[in-house]
């Protein structure tokens, strides 16, 4: 998780297949998720919940300041060390109209300057801590990540309520950080994958905020000012829309207190949030070629709109999801990769987000070989759709979740990363005692069906990026990107 989750802006297929690993890690809650709305200004919280963690022996501690912050505390004494994240509702589908890249150029930004320490001041100080603090921003929020020694953890702390509550966004590192941001989306027009991902999500996620690239485009962050940046803190950085996880070498109490001293004077925002779009998508379906004749090679996203992570399908259509092309012993990259050797690399991803994201396949390969693939994909998504997987191979599959379940709470770094992902995907915290049930409840028979909910009956995007020449000559065509896209 994911950026989280910035599936949109992924330029490399590792990327891509982490994000399937990413959407093993929870699940959809059997009951309405713990923290789904927060009190009102200045509404005091009195009683902390708990809920256990077995498999770490530990109890996560859930809290509500009297600003509206919830805070999230997980103990796990056996290093001295501390890890936070401070997660904000307020990624990159909050992105003013027509500003897309606002939300990452505000997080990239607040390590820069705030109203006690200039950009110099900020790095000497986390510097000598020997840890790290960073923000970076995802679809859906944005996030303020710390890791270092327990000792020196109120340091970051403090550093951190400063970058939400008081940026300043200096001129000359605004002016340096746009000149990168627009030097690299140039970049990106040299990379097939960028471009064929930011197209399909433009299409299948067509009037939704997750349609325009996290990062922004050429046009939308030439016309981003510091103005943009500081209304957007003033609009979407609140305490009520936000949460403070805390894991490692700290009690409840005392990660409690740590969470009170530093962001208690945050205070709740009484004006109304700024518009935003909807989640009304109208995807556009159709098969589309952008025309690299100085390649080789053919980049291929195929895809259309899939579910969200609270979806009551979502672990059956993770299972299904990776026996069609999400593991190494999947049947595409079986078959494809492996068997027939027509590809460098064949898989499936499901982007389940706290709203619904595309199921996508994707694949490298010779441009003159392009047909061949997608001639077997589409029969082998046919294939799956018809009968159900063998028990076999869903068990295994329902092992090797279960396997992986602990490696991604191994470390403070992932817990806290793992319990914001719980938040922003408004899962319950029950989670580590419903994993294994979960996973348990998985059949053939539910493999099945909810590979036919994600899939049957629906319209699919095909994005081909390469040489058009080679490609009408393998038999491929496609119409040009529409206008916008």
């Amino acid at each position: 998780m994911t950026s989280l989750r910035h599936f949109s802006s992924l330029a490399r297929p590792a990327l891509l297949s982490a994000l399937a690993l990413l959407s093993s890690c929870a699940h959809s809650p059997t009951t309405s998720s713990v923290g789904a709305s927060s009190p009102a200004s200045g509404t005091p919280v009195a009683v902390p919940s708990t809920y256990p963690v077995p498999a770490m022996k530990t109890t996560l501690t859930r809290s509500v300041l009297p600003n509206g912050l919830e805070v999230l505390v997980l103990p796990r004494p056996d290093l001295p060390l501390i890890s936070f994240r401070l997660g904000i509702r307020a990624g990159s589908s909050f992105d003013p109209a027509g500003r897309a890249g606002t939300a990452d150029m505000t997080a990239d930004l607040l390590t820069r300057g705030t109203s006690g320490h200039d950009t110099l001041s900020l790095f000497h100080t986390i510097d000598a801590t020997g840890g790290s603090l960073s923000a970076s921003a995802s679809r859906d929020m944005t996030v303020l990540s710390g890791d270092s020694l327990s000792e020196e953890a109120p340091t970051l702390l403090e550093l951190a309520s400063e970058m939400v509550a008081s940026p300043t966004f200096p001129p000359d590192e605004f002016a340096k950080k746009k000149a990168s941001v627009l030097a690299s989306l140039a970049e990106e027009d040299n990379h097939p994958s960028p471009i064929a991902s930011h197209l399909l999500y433009s299409l299948v996620e067509k009037g939704t905020p997750y349609a325009t690239p996290p990062g922004g485009t050429p046009v939308s962050v030439d016309k981003i000012t510091r103005k943009d940046l500081k209304d957007f803190v003033a609009g979407y950085y609140r305490p009520e829309r936000s949460v403070l996880i805390i894991a490692g070498d700290v009690t409840a109490d005392s990660g409690l207190a740590l969470a009170k001293k530093y962001f208690s004077a945050w205070h709740a925002s009484t004006s109304p949030l700024p518009p935003r779009r909807t989640f009304a998508s109208s995807p556009q379906s159709g098969t589309y070629l952008v025309d690299k004749p100085e390649l080789r090679q053919s980049t291929v996203f195929y895809g259309t709109l899939g579910i969200a992570r609270k979806d009551p399908s979502f672990y059956d259509a993770l299972v299904f999801n990776m026996l069609l092309g999400a593991s190494q012993t999947s049947t595409l990259n079986r078959v494809v990769r492996q068997k027939m050797g027509l590809v460098y690399y064949i898989h499936s991803a499901m982007d389940a987000s706290r709203h619904r994201g595309p199921f996508i396949v994707y694949f490298q390969t010779y441009a003159k070989n392009t047909g061949k693939v997608m001639d077997s994909m589409t029969r082998i998504l046919a294939d799956s759709l018809k009968t159900p997987p063998s028990p076999d191979s869903v068990q295994a599959i329902k092992r090797q979740l279960v396997g992986g379940f602990p490696f991604l709470m191994n470390s403070t770094p992932k817990l806290a990363q793992l319990l914001l992902v719980i938040w922003s995907d408004g899962l319950n915290y029950t989670y580590f005692t419903d994993y294994p049930e979960q996973v348990a409840k998985v059949t053939p028979d539910s493999v099945l069906a909810a590979g036919q909910h994600l899939l049957k009956n629906r319209s699919f995007v095909t994005v081909v990026v390469g040489p058009a020449k080679a490609l009408k000559k393998a038999g491929v065509s496609g119409a040009p990107p529409p206008p916008g896209s």
